[in-house]
């Protein structure tokens, strides 16, 4: 068996040619190691080619992590604003809530369940007149309908690092991010970590503050929104109950002949409760509803004549004697200054006027308490 290679080199013309013998062993090697350079050199060209994309790539995260942690800043900012806009809105709230006797109720409310004088509380919770409607005026009640004003959100926002959901949700953020780069459990920050790496845990306080401050002001603008809608309920009945309070006296143009209160009484001939007013008008006046209601009585009664009774809602109802003529019927709905009868002298009566009445849960009050005119 041959132990060599021949390599013969054929010049130009008339040279000589020449041969070079190289041992088989030898050239089994060299072959070798060419193709070993080769495979190495791929390798080689392939893990540079991958390490510049990775390069790249990492400029773009990097690029990337800046940019949000500047859109977060930015959103952080705007939630600053839209609390601004809240603290604006909760201050108004409190404005119309002071201008419409809400906190002023509210406080002297709490004062007389604690024992001050009941002089202090409003003139209306003093007698048997008309209650606020649907209103509970114990302390415990009032305590629940009129909230506090809630604690501002721009003290949270300023405090929110020593605010324990803060440290758990940045935690959470912190763990959540190492464990997407390998290291779970108990982790710490080591020389070991890429900068990148330091980078992308840098965004878990602003991802933790974020998330805070968005619930801060999402929990706000609900704690505002039940506020608003209190104090416009309250507004919407506050409407509806000064419509339905008997502020007109009666007879048009009338003149008050008696009044509220004990009298001599010109039938039984002595003293008396007149539980109304007497106003008294030429025949055919126009006798008006001095408030929205709606008729329960329309008729003949004894001692009263021709009859007339509105209920106004919130335990009011008022009365109206010795008409000549009624104009409505029993069921119809009325409404402040329509025409419900006209002055007459019927039933037991001693001339042409209009016997008035204000009764509050059945009891018969002044109703002077309650005219405006």
């Amino acid at each position: 068996m041959d132990r060599y290679y021949t390599l013969m080199i054929i010049p130009e013309k008339n040279k000589e040619v020449r041969s070079i013998k190289i041992p088989r062993l030898v050239f089994k090697s060299l072959i070798f190691l060419v193709v070993t350079f080769v495979i190495l050199l791929g390798i080689l060209t392939y893990d540079y080619w991958n390490v510049l994309s990775q390069v790249y790539e990492n400029k773009h995260l990097l690029v990337e992590n800046r940019q949000l942690k500047e859109q977060v800043q930015l959103f952080q900012m705007k939630l600053n604003s839209i609390t601004e806009d809240l603290e604006r809105i909760n201050v108004f709230e409190r404005k119309l809530r002071a201008i419409t006797g809400l906190e002023a109720i509210r406080a002297t409310t709490v004062d007389a369940g604690s024992g001050a004088d009941k002089s202090m509380l409003p003139s209306k919770l003093q007698s048997n007149s008309i209650a606020e409607p649907d209103r509970d005026y114990s302390p415990g009640a009032m305590i629940k309908v009129f909230k506090s004003v809630p604690k501002k959100a721009s003290e949270k926002l300023v405090q929110f690092e020593e605010d324990k959901k803060y440290q758990e949700t940045k935690k959470l953020y912190e763990e959540k991010i190492a464990n997407s780069f390998g290291s779970g459990g108990e982790f710490s920050y080591t020389k070991e970590w890429s900068f990148l790496t330091r980078q992308t845990l840098s965004m878990a306080p602003l991802y933790a503050e974020f998330d805070f401050k968005y619930d801060v002001v999402v929990n706000f603008l609900k704690e505002v929104e039940v506020h608003v809608h209190e104090l416009d309920q309250y507004l919407l009945d506050k409407e509806s109950f000064m419509h339905s309070t008997p502020s007109l006296l009666p007879a048009v143009g009338g003149h008050l002949t008696s009044n509220y209160g004990p009298r001599m009484s010109p039938y039984a001939r002595r003293i008396k409760m007149h539980e109304g007013l007497d106003i008294g008008a030429p025949n055919g006046t126009p006798i008006v509803a001095p408030a929205d209601g709606v008729v329960t009585f329309s008729g003949a009664k004894q001692g009263f004549g021709n009859f007339v009774q509105i209920d106004h809602g919130y335990g009011v109802e008022t009365i109206f004697g010795h008409a000549s003529s009624v104009s409505v019927k029993k069921g119809q709905k009325v409404y402040r200054g329509d025409k419900i009868a006209t002055v007459g002298s019927t039933g037991n009566s001693t001339g042409p006027h209009v016997h008035y009445e204000v009764r509050v849960n059945g009891t018969p009050v002044d109703p002077l308490y309650y005219v405006l005119n």
